[in-house]
This record gives structure tokens, C-alpha cells and sequence, in this order.
């Protein structure tokens, strides 16, 4: 008897030191994925980056888009982070784009670094898309004039680093330091252009951008952009839609009963035939 509970101790205690060590394992393989990650996603590239400065494009504030595609698509998904102006405390879109052209939208977290913000985010595939709004001056009315600085700061080296920069609409002596590389118009707008070549990790590329206004009003009012009214369009070219499908169902329905109802009712003359072949039957 004695034997029997020593030898089911044995077991329990052999049992216990299984699942200790299992999960020691699972453990010190977590620790390493994850010190390995950490190591991988600091070895990232990134081979093409352009950044977006739009001054009181929709509102008073400074709108910037990042987006872009890290060299290696086999490290994703990944944990990534992007630099971000002082004072951004929130992101308009965080997205990573699929081969197909799907935005997947993420989670992300802000940290203060001082001089500047940090967002991380994980994104499932290569491709990113991020824009955000700041404020770096503060305009209430009048004729006034806008002065900041933009630096463009990546964690990571950036093979082609394109800059683009938006003349607000209505604004006076604009002026760009250092001079654009190139200037384009586009639907309105003109555009002020960099294009440079292997950015290394931590280098900032600044830029100094000054203009007047007399007015606070922004270059696009947003009930009227482009992308509402292509969305109205959308919308009203449905409910038309949805409207012609209606009427068409009207239609069949009343044709098909006009059908139903003419072979179901016999005409004036066949009723005739009928009532009188009813008394020569009767009178027969």
C-alpha cells in the first residue's frame, strides 16, 4: 500500500516538474520572439517615403501625410514608429495598405519624447499610410503672418525621401527655405517639391515655410471638397438607383396583372356566345 502511494506521489511530482518546464519553455521563447522582433523591426528600411505639408488645407491647421513602403515586405507584420511634431496627440488615419489596395486601419499609441512624439503601430503589411493635423501657429483673425519649421525626422534610413509642400490658396509672399527642387500645379494648387537620396537613421530634413493671409478662412471648405461631393454623388446616383429598380418592379407588376386579368375575364362577345349556347342547351 505504502509502495502504491509513494509511486502515484512520484508521478504527481514528475507531472509538476513537466509543466514547470513547459512553461519556463513557452516563456523563454516568448522573451526571445519578442527581443527578436525588437531587434529585427530596428534593422527595417524604408525604400520610398513622401511627405505631404499642407498649411489651413481644410482647416487652420498644418495637415501632413506620411505614406510609403518599408524594403523588406517579408518582415510584416511588424512593429513600427514614426516621429510626429510636438503637440500631436492624435492621428486622422493609421493605415497599412495590402497588395490589393486595401487600407487596414490600426491601433496606435502616442508617447512624448520631448522634442518631439512617437507613434507606434503595428501594421500586417509593408505599405502605410498616416496623416495627422498640428497647429504650430495660431491665427484668430485679421491679416497675419505664418512662420514655422517642419522637420521630417525617420527612425529608420530612407532610400528616396520626397517632399511635398502646398501653397495655401489666397496666401502672399509665400516663401520656402531651403529653395524647392521643382514646383508643380495641380487642380488649383501649387506645389513645391523635394526629392533626396539615402536619408540616414535620425537625420532631420527641416524645412522653413512663411507666408501672409488675411483671412483665416482654409484653402478647401470640407462641405464642399471633392471627396464630399464625390460622396454625394455616390449617394444621390444610388438613391436614383434604387428609385429606377422601384419603378421597374411597378411596371412588371402592373403588366403581369393587366396579363392575369385579360385571360382571366372573357370578353363582351365571348360572354354572348356563352349565354346564348346556355339556352339552346336549356330549350334544346
Amino acid at each position: 500500500m505504502n509502495t502504491k502511494i509513494r509511486s502515484q506521489k512520484s508521478e504527481v511530482r514528475s507531472q509538476k516538474s513537466k509543466n514547470k518546464t513547459t512553461i519556463l519553455f513557452f516563456f523563454l521563447s516568448s522573451v526571445f520572439c519578442l527581443l527578436s522582433s525588437d531587434v529585427f523591426a530596428s534593422d527595417l528600411r524604408i525604400g520610398r517615403m513622401k511627405v505631404s505639408i499642407l498649411p489651413e488645407y481644410d482647416s487652420q491647421d498644418v495637415l501632413v501625410v506620411y505614406e510609403g513602403k518599408f524594403s523588406d515586405k517579408n518582415a510584416f507584420p511588424n512593429q513600427v514608429t514614426f516621429t510626429l511634431p510636438k503637440g500631436v496627440t492624435k492621428l486622422t488615419d493609421v493605415c497599412s495598405l495590402s497588395p490589393g489596395g486595401q487600407h487596414f486601419c490600426q491601433l496606435y499609441d502616442i508617447t512624448d519624447k520631448g522634442e518631439y512624439n512617437e507613434t507606434a503601430v503595428k501594421l500586417p503589411y509593408s505599405d502605410f499610410f498616416i496623416d495627422f493635423q498640428y497647429s504650430p501657429f495660431k491665427v484668430k483673425s485679421g491679416k497675419a503672418e505664418r512662420d514655422f519649421e517642419y522637420a521630417v525626422k525617420s527612425l529608420y534610413p530612407i532610400d528616396t525621401l520626397e517632399v511635398s509642400i502646398q501653397e495655401p490658396l489666397r496666401a502672399e509672399d509665400f516663401k520656402i527655405s531651403p529653395n524647392p527642387m521643382s514646383n508643380t500645379e495641380k487642380k488649383g494648387f501649387r506645389y513645391h517639391n523635394y526629392t533626396y537620396k539615402e536619408i540616414k537613421q535620425g537625420q532631420d530634413v527641416k524645412f522653413k515655410i512663411k507666408y501672409m493671409k488675411d483671412n483665416v478662412k482654409p484653402s478647401v471648405d470640407i462641405k464642399f471638397s471633392v471627396m464630399s461631393k464625390q460622396g454625394l454623388i455616390e449617394q444621390n446616383r444610388g438613391i436614383w438607383l434604387l428609385a429606377a429598380g422601384i419603378a421597374v418592379l411597378i411596371v412588371f407588376f402592373i403588366i403581369r396583372m393587366r396579363k392575369t386579368h385579360h385571360k382571366g375575364t372573357k370578353s363582351t362577345k365571348e360572354q354572348r356566345l356563352d349565354f346564348r349556347q346556355d339556352i339552346q342547351d336549356k330549350t334544346g
